[in-house]
Formats: structure tokens, sequence, C-alpha cells
């Protein structure tokens, strides 16, 4: 028997099909991901066509046949539309994290914590005026804590102390203190400066410290490596994200 739903979600995805259709993949609370035919929505003169874009956030109308993992849509209402009138980078911070979500498996009963974190992330960044990139790390360690992957961000993972982290562990999912460094194989490891240390220290409470902390280049991308090696260790596959390249 087919039945109509009524949902709310968030564009991650969008791809033409054939003449006139799209295919969207949202991210909503109560089924995870899901996949949404549009049939004929790029017709000329179509009410929806404005309504379908990347990171809007929609109040959704669909058609599910539950022999078919398809859903199909009806029409919507716009929540929030996200990207509407914001600078280049928050623009990237924003995609990034849905670069994220499009490249994880997302189980039903993490959907719901999911959705209200990328929301909550979607509106507060797009208030922050400099260093966005830390409230975009954050948000990745507060989706690994959803997801049961968190990493210890206040110990050695070596001696437990709470000292100053000199290096990155991946095959122990944590941070080593200089005192720890030198008895592991330097092969499986990598070294972090002390402005990259002095952050992931912050990291928790980073928006008390985000219009005066300082980010240098090479730490952006020593934070964004862990963070994707993190992800990349869990899910047994390569991750990539294309758009914090861009930074």
């Amino acid at each position: 028997m087919s039945r109509d739903i009524k949902t709310k979600g968030i564009i991650i995805k969008k791809i033409n099909f054939r003449e006139t259709s799209i295919i969207l993949d949202v991210l909503t609370p109560q089924y995870g991901v899901i996949s949404i035919m549009a049939k004929g929505i790029r017709k000329q003169k179509s009410k929806n066509t404005g309504l379908l874009e990347i990171l809007n956030e929609l109040e959704l109308d669909l058609y599910k046949n539950p022999s078919s993992e398809w859903y199909i849509y009806k029409s919507s209402q716009i929540i929030n539309a996200h990207l509407f009138n914001i600078d280049l980078s928050t623009s990237i911070l924003m995609q990034a994290a849905v670069e994220v979500i499009r490249q994880i498996i997302i189980s039903i009963d993490d959907s719901q914590a999911i959705y209200k974190l990328l929301e909550t992330y979607l509106q507060f960044i797009r208030t922050v005026n400099k260093n966005g990139i830390a409230i975009f790390w954050r948000f990745l360690l507060k989706l690994y804590k959803v997801m049961g992957i968190e990493f210890n961000i206040s110990n050695c993972i070596e001696c437990s102390q709470r000292k100053q982290f000199f290096a990155y562990f991946p095959q122990k999912h944590g941070f080593i203190c200089e005192d720890c460094y030198h008895p592991v194989n330097n092969d499986q490891v990598f070294k972090i400066n002390e402005n990259a240390a002095d952050l992931i220290s912050k990291l928790k409470n980073i928006g008390n410290y985000i219009e005066e902390i300082t980010i240098s280049k090479p730490t952006v991308k020593q934070l964004n490596r862990i963070f994707i090696t993190h992800l990349s260790e869990h899910f047994n596959k390569k991750i990539h994200l294309k758009s914090i390249e861009l930074l």
C-alpha cells in the first residue's frame, strides 16, 4: 500500500535526471538520508524549481511506495535557504559539512541527532566573522560523538596525562604528548605544531575563543588531515573533502 509522508529535510545532493526531473538526497530527522524523485520539476514555469536547491531546508510532502526505496516529491515549503546571501568562505564551510554527511553511513537511530547538529551548525556558522574553520572542526567533533567514534582531545592516549599534544596517533584514534612520542614507531604518527595543539585543547569551547585565536595555514592543513583520517579509519574507506581545499 502506498502512503503519504510529511517530513522536514535538508537537501545534501541534487542531480538532474532525464530531461525534466531531479533526484535529491535529503537528510531527514525520521528516516536518515533518503532519495527523492522530483518528476517534471525542471519544466519551464514549475513553481517548485527554486525550492529544490542544495542546503535548502524544507517541509516536504512525499509519496512512498513500500515496495520501492524511492520517495516521490509532491510539494514543499521553505524553512531556510541556508546558502542565501552569505559569503564564499561561509558557503564552503556549510558545504564541507554536507560533503561529510554524504560520505558516511547514518543509522536511523542517529538521524535525528545528526539532523539537529547540522541544522544548528548551518545557522551558527553564518554568524561567525572569522576563523569559521574552527567551528567546522567542532561540528566534526560533535558528529563523531553522536556516531560513537569520538576521539579523546583531553588526555594523551599513551600515558593518560593531561599534557600538551605533540602528535596524532591514527591507529589509536587519539593524540600523544611529547614524552610518549619517542617510544612509539614514528612512522605510525604525525606531529602537529603548537598552534594545532593549542586549538585542539580549546576545541570543545571554541566559540569562547573564536575572535581571539589565530589559525595558521599549516594548522588548517594538519587538523583537516586529522579529522578526515579519523573518519577514513572508522569507515574503512578514503574520505575526501574537496570543498575545504578552496579555503
